[in-house]
């Protein structure tokens, strides 16, 4: 005979209790879901490092560009003003023309100051009018100041600029920041060493010298070029996170432009002769 088989109403219930539940459907347990959550905040974890490394790299990158060209276009501005000096050689009292050589925390801090026939930046109102105009003249000036950022050995370089020429063309006038991490600002000027021979009484072939300082009252002229040498800083790098590697180093550049000054180009070189010449290459403001 067969085995005897169950019957009955709860022989349904005893082989539905016996069968094995599907895994489908069963839930997570607690410890599926800390694993779970643990894995996906080390995988985003990763993914932010990822991203900001990528921010980070492209805002260095930008900044390494920008910076690049600050220096240049500082030099453009001065060359632009140098190439402009006010220059009248049948003038009795010329427009001085001064460069004193100076230093400040240890570096290169030079000052310059003449009178440039260009339109000058600041603008004032026609008397009696309700228009504004630029000056055709004006004074201008360079020099460092001391900068307000903290354990930064910098400074900040200014433009001084007047209006218009006074009795006192060397001072006054308004100041505009031009870059605020300069390290160092160094003018040197090419010309003759004509005063000097003749008080000394020696022969000499009137070469062009250098020179780290110069005041054309003194000279009766202006120098053959001018020498600039800017060393500055980048700007500050605005990171989340050093995730890309790159550290916070100040790396400086330095800038040189030599400007001849058109002023000199139609005077004549000093005459060798017993006569004290002009010690410039030309004479006026």
């Amino acid at each position: 005979m067969s085995e005897r088989e169950d019957v009955g109403p709860d022989a349904g219930r005893s082989r539905l209790r016996a069968s094995p539940v599907p895994r489908a459907r069963r839930g997570f347990t607690l410890v599926e879901v800390i694993l779970a959550t643990v894995l996906f905040a080390l995988l985003m974890s990763s993914y932010y490092q990822v991203f900001t490394g990528v921010l980070e790299l492209e805002e260095y990158a930008r900044n390494q560009r920008s910076f690049a060209s600050v220096g240049p276009a500082i030099l453009d501005l001065i060359e632009d003003d140098l190439v402009s000096l006010h220059r009248d050689p049948n003038a009795a009292d010329a427009f001085p023309f001064r460069g004193n050589d100076d230093s400040l925390g240890g570096q290169p801090a030079d000052s310059l100051d003449f009178v440039a026939r260009r339109r000058s930046v600041h603008q004032e109102q026609v008397y009696g009018d309700n228009t504004w105009v630029r000056s055709p003249i004006c004074e201008v000036g360079y020099r460092l100041t001391r900068s307000s950022l903290a354990g930064r050995n910098v400074r900040k370089l200014y433009r001084r600029e007047s209006y218009y020429p006074d009795s006192l063309p060397t001072k006054g006038g308004e100041y505009f920041e031009i870059y605020d991490r300069v390290v160092a600002f160094d003018v040197t000027y090419v010309g003759y060493r004509v005063e000097e021979d003749a008080r000394a009484d020696v022969d000499t072939d009137n070469q062009l010298e250098k020179f780290e300082s110069w005041d054309s009252e003194q000279r009766r002229g202006y120098p053959t070029a001018v020498i600039v040498t800017l060393t500055i800083e980048p700007p500050e790098l605005n990171f989340v996170g050093k995730s890309s590697g790159i550290d916070d180093a100040r790396p400086q550049r330095t800038f040189v432009r030599v400007i001849p000054l058109p002023q000199a180009q139609d005077v004549d070189r000093p005459e060798e002769s017993g006569d004290t010449p002009a010690p410039g290459p030309g004479t006026g403001g």
